[in-house]
């Protein structure tokens, strides 16, 4: 009966610390800003449920990595679908559907090449055509989402690799809105 005791008490130490731990360590500075990120968009928990499978957090320190970060990851996985729609369509046997393939291909080239030209903005402190671009990025794909909940098979998972670079796309604009403001922060506290 003596084990039982030892048992109870060592689970209680267990939850205890458990359920201190995680308030203790608090977030790390890179946490913070996924935070301050997400909570800025339509659908933060879905924002940080994708940052944090992106691996983002450990990527970055701040709103100005993770936007960078950002761009990269979102224009790699439109290049994803891109190249996807490019062997749908080599393998498709009926012309309809090669057409409609080769057609999303163009339209995520279209994107890619957009966020292409965000990411040079970015690079040139043009932080106000961000978001334009992206806007150009999305309404390029948004006819080839509704191609993709609609087809029978999805084994390259289309639909959902697509919801995922329409969120990294809202999620960018979200953060090169707020890029400038939160930079501008960063760099005066290291002044100090």
């Amino acid at each position: 009966m003596a084990s039982f005791g030892t048992l109870s008490m060592f689970l209680s130490f267990l939850l205890v610390l458990v359920c201190i731990a995680p308030t203790s360590l608090g977030r790390s500075h890179g946490e913070a800003e996924l935070w301050y990120l997400c909570s800025k968009t339509e659908h933060p928990w879905q924002c940080l449920k994708l940052l944090k499978s992106a691996d983002i957090r450990y990527s970055s320190r701040n709103l100005n990595d993770i936007t960078k970060v950002l761009i990269d990851i979102t224009y790699n996985k439109g290049k994803e679908i891109h190249d996807a729609l490019n062997s749908l369509a080599n393998e498709a046997r009926d012309s309809t559907i090669r057409r409609r393939f080769l057609s999303c291909s163009k339209n995520y080239n279209d994107a890619l090449r957009d966020l292409g030209i965000a990411k040079r903005n970015l690079l040139n402190g043009n932080y106000k055509i961000i978001p334009v671009e992206v806007d150009d990025a999305l309404q390029e794909v948004r006819g080839c989402y509704d191609y993709f909940t609609r087809a029978s098979r999805d084994r390259y998972r289309l639909k959902e690799k697509s919801e995922d670079f329409n969120l990294f796309c809202s999620i960018l604009k979200v953060a090169a809105k707020y890029y400038p403001t939160r930079r501008e922060e960063d760099e005066e506290e290291k002044e100090r």
